[in-house]
């Protein structure tokens, strides 16, 4: 019989009891540690079907494929092998020593003085004049113009030509596979009876095994990399949910370099990821980074609670590097006399009507303030969808959309007098800021419950009769916000 899962409380009981029932510390397949990778998968399936997600897909959809002779074939492959082959050792023999590895995406890219700029990494990079000192290793795609160009490594070019290579010598190669394992089968048994159906979240057994042979045949190219460059630190926005990073967070904790977490959201005390591992080897898990750089104490105390029961693991405060830059850089900014209301959207599972809703609608058009809806940086909806919505429901005259690329955070915030958001990360950033904002979703209530002060973060439910009412009186209580925290200092990733 399987048992309700409604809040991530729920989620995150769940597996600490799942940590003292089982001795998830010592599970490891060929050398890795896999207690880490198996409890975020859980956790974010969990969220993912408490939400009630339907992320659609066309299973229907067939790809025809072009026959060729063989021997046009074999002349391709050549060709291809050839390529991968010449091209990699290219960029190996290309490599220079450097003193940090940074690991991002186009997604925390924002425009900045025409180019595309990482506003967590770049802030910091700029400040200090560390651009001779440091690798940008994109993961994901890149953009024509970017910050520090010939800092930027494509990750994922580089990783297909060596996966290419690697495979001609794979079936020369026989897996010989070592797995510790106690007790996950009955684990495994339990989990399934109870909760959910886990073919879909692939934690076999075998499933684990191929999945740490993924990550060996990876280790090489790192090895080789970090070898080469000798960075100090390697640095990663969010360290799980992409084999890529795993394999190279790992290696990295294979070769004693000092891997590192950098917030990028929320890390309260249920994002699972981050909070409540109650199980730990004294040296820390070996896909997990050794130190985490945190935006504010609560979430560096929030990780402090399980990492000082380890040798290894250290949390650390560093603050939001973007919105200190910003405001040290920008300390004159223009305000506005119109007043201005900034939302933070989500993204998956909600759609504009689940987070723009009626309530919302209503409220804007009764009241004389300007309101800015932000998408968020990996949303699902386009700037031309929510446009469209604005218009459709008659508030365009006093809702502007605005995506996550263009016009920097900070900016948006600094310009507004109040944040409002269902659970969004923004809510931290605008809290360093000074910024108030308000809570109108319960899972925001639960993520952020700690901040919740009533002086500078507040929470009203959207689906209470009184939600308007309640709204203008904070309004009113709250007045222009004029005293925007610009005492800020950049942190410094050598220091």
């Amino acid at each position: 019989m399987q048992k309700s899962i409604s809040t991530q409380e729920d989620i995150k009981q769940l597996i600490i009891d799942i940590e003292q029932k089982w001795p998830v510390d010592l599970w490891n397949i060929n050398g890795i540690d896999i207690w880490p990778y198996v409890r975020i998968k859980i956790y974010i399936d969990f969220l993912v079907q408490m939400n009630k997600s339907n992320v659609s897909t066309d299973s229907n959809k067939q790809i025809e494929k072009k026959k060729s002779s063989f021997l046009v074939r074999i002349f391709l492959m050549i060709l291809k092998i050839t390529g991968a082959f010449v091209r990699l050792v290219a960029f190996f023999l290309r490599l220079k020593n450097k003193k940090i590895l940074f690991f991002g995406s186009h997604i925390h890219r924002v425009l900045n003085d025409d180019a595309y700029f990482n506003r967590f990494y770049d802030s910091m990079i700029e400040y200090h004049k560390l651009e001779d000192e440091v690798y940008m290793v994109e993961y994901q795609k890149t953009y024509n113009k970017m910050y520090n160009p010939n800092a930027v490594i494509e990750l994922k070019k580089h990783l297909n030509d060596f996966t290419l290579l690697s495979k001609l010598f794979s079936g020369f190669r026989k897996n010989k596979n070592t797995v510790h394992l106690e007790g996950y089968e009955e684990f495994h048994l339990w989990l399934s009876a109870h909760f959910f159906e886990l073919k879909r979240v692939r934690i076999s057994e075998k499933e684990l095994i191929n999945w740490t042979n993924k990550i060996k045949s990876l280790k090489p190219f790192y090895r080789l990399f970090y070898k080469i460059v000798k960075p100090s630190k390697i640095v990663f926005l969010g360290y799980y949910g992409l084999d890529d990073l795993t394999a190279a967070l790992l290696v990295g904790n294979d070769l004693k370099i000092t891997t590192i977490d950098f917030q990028h959201g929320p890390q309260t005390n249920i994002h699972m990821a981050y909070t409540s591992w109650t199980k730990v080897p004294k040296e820390g898990f070996n896909i997990m980074p050794v130190e985490f750089w945190n935006w504010d104490s609560r979430s560096k105390s929030n990780i402090e609670e399980w990492a000082s029961t380890t040798q290894n693991v250290k949390s650390i405060l560093v603050g939001q590097p973007f919105v200190s830059y910003y405001l040290n850089k920008y300390k004159t900014i223009a305000k506005s006399d119109e007043k201005q209301i900034f939302y933070s959207l989500q993204t998956t599972p909600f759609s504009i009507e689940d987070m723009i809703t009626p309530k919302i609608i209503s409220l804007i058009k009764k009241t004389e303030l300007k309101w800015i809806f932000r998408l968020h940086p990996r949303t699902n909806i386009s700037l031309q969808e929510l446009n469209e919505f604005l218009i459709l429901n008659n508030i365009n005259d006093k809702a502007v959309a605005q995506d996550a690329f263009q016009t920097p955070l900070p900016e948006s915030l600094v310009r507004s007098f109040l944040h409002v958001t269902n659970y969004s990360g923004c809510l931290i950033e605008a809290y360093l800021m000074g910024i108030p904002s308000l809570l109108i979703h319960n899972m925001g209530k639960e993520m952020f419950n700690l901040y919740i002060d009533d002086k500078k973060v507040f929470f009203i439910d959207q689906n209470e009769s009184n939600f308007e009412s309640d709204f203008s009186i904070l309004i009113e209580n709250i007045g222009r916000n004029s005293t925007v925290n610009t005492a800020l200092e950049v942190y410094n990733p050598l220091a």
